[in-house]
């Protein structure tokens, strides 16, 4: 990560790290005599993180940060990015009144070598502009309507300045994304003003067994599942999917919970109530937020 930052053409003006790890390990590790040199150059600032999660890690740096700049990133760290990654996504918001830049990435190994390319809608794969302007309803109709989330992570992703309440509080029309933090901010970026999409690969996503989409049965895995549901509620709530789209999203999760989580307790109510849902039974809106309301408030989210 450090050398991705080292090796950028246009260089962050200013770097905060927030140490999440136990005991501040990561901080002992990041001001090491060993990594002095790819710190050289660099405007680092350390501090304690929350140790609460990714998403209070997240507010504790978006809070650090405090709209000192026009343009603001989130990096997690396992992901790397590419030498022009700075360039091109400051020439993107030069181009236009953009909320949010998100640029193409590969998916590697843990070594960093790729092994896959995000997959992207046909039509944006095939377009031969390198810059591409994508309204709210291009954004909820290409992810929520398909369950799929083509866009990424925080970290292939660049926002104005006066997004940054999109990822402090995370709802579209009073319903949480909360398990979607990344995805659900994109999306409620997308409400303010256009994205644009950078065709360039511009990073990539480092995959291992510790991470969290790799650890099927946790919380947060879950949370993610039945977030596609809570945007799909808010989508057609804000008239951004239709009624046959939200219907598709939430059948398609239902088949999800009873995959994966047919012997959970935790999923019961859920999976009961999904087929209604899908059926636009009365009441079943209602019912799916109350108990997802009582998922976040048990998984402290």
């Amino acid at each position: 990560m450090l050398l991705g930052l080292q090796s950028q053409t246009v260089k962050p003006y200013r770097i905060i790290f927030s140490d999440d790890s136990p005991g501040g390990i990561f901080s002992e590790r990041l001001l090491s005599d060993e990594l002095e040199p790819l710190r050289a150059g660099l405007a680092i600032e350390v501090m304690p993180g929350p140790r609460n999660g990714a998403f209070e890690n997240f507010k504790h740096l978006v809070n650090a940060w405090s709209r000192d700049s026009e343009l603001f990133h989130i990096l997690l760290d396992d992901d790397v990015v590419f030498p022009e990654f700075y360039e091109r996504h400051l020439v993107a918001h030069l181009s236009g009144d953009f909320s949010c830049s998100i640029s193409r990435r590969w998916e590697s190994n843990e070594a960093g070598q790729p092994l896959r390319g995000q997959p992207v809608p046909a039509a944006v794969a095939n377009s031969m502009n390198r810059f591409l302007s994508l309204n709210a309803d291009v954004a909820f109709m290409s992810t929520v309507a398909e369950c799929k989330n083509w866009f990424g992570e925080f970290s292939n992703v660049v926002f104005r300045g006066d997004c940054s309440e999109v990822v402090l509080n995370p709802s579209i029309a009073g319903v949480s994304y909360a398990g979607l933090w990344d995805l659900g901010a994109f999306l409620a970026a997308s409400l303010l003003r256009p994205i644009c999409h950078i065709q360039d690969h511009l990073g990539y996503f480092r995959k291992g067994p510790d991470q969290n989409s790799a650890q099927t049965y946790s919380p947060i895995m879950k949370a993610a599942m039945l977030a596609y549901v809570a945007l799909a509620v808010s989508g057609r709530r804000i008239g951004k999917i239709s009624g046959e789209q939200a219907t598709h999203c939430f059948g398609t999760i239902a088949n999800v919970l009873n995959y994966w989580y047919a012997t959970q307790d935790d999923m019961v109510e859920f999976r009961n109530n999904l087929p209604r849902l899908a059926l636009d039974a009365q009441g079943a809106e209602d019912e799916f937020l109350a108990c997802w309301q009582q998922f976040l408030a048990k998984n402290g989210y």
